[in-house]
């Protein structure tokens, strides 16, 4: 099972190591956006804010959207996004537009309930 999981969140990315197998972490769009070409992913986890900001205009080039800009753009194999930022505005358009481009997608704020969504997903 391959799981992506992007945050910049210290506390998150710890939390999220100790209750899903064997995640990639990432921390930035474009690294995010590296670890997507020419790879498949079964999960993928997807924040927002990054860089230690929150409430983060979507133009910004280092935030989640910017990653779901790529994705709808490239349409990389991903069975199934996750969008835990707790940015309720900027998570709603990222759902949306993952949606509308043909993805399995669950808005999720990050915490317990994703990971047992996440951790029944990886078990099938």
């Amino acid at each position: 099972m391959r799981i992506l999981f992007l945050d910049d969140d210290f506390n998150r990315i710890c939390r999220f190591k100790s209750e899903v197998m064997s995640p990639e972490v990432v921390m930035t769009a474009v690294v995010c956006i590296d670890a997507l070409k020419g790879n498949e992913w079964d999960i993928m986890c997807l924040d927002h804010d990054l860089g230690g900001e929150t409430y983060v205009d979507s133009d910004n080039k280092n935030t989640g959207m910017e990653v779901v800009r790529w994705i709808v753009a490239n349409k990389p194999k991903i069975g199934q996004i996750f969008v835990h930022s707790y940015n309720v505005g900027a998570a709603h358009v990222m759902a949306q537009d993952l949606s509308k481009a043909g993805y399995a997608v669950v808005r999720a704020p990050f915490g317990h309930p994703l990971f047992d969504e996440i951790n029944r997903k990886a078990a099938q």
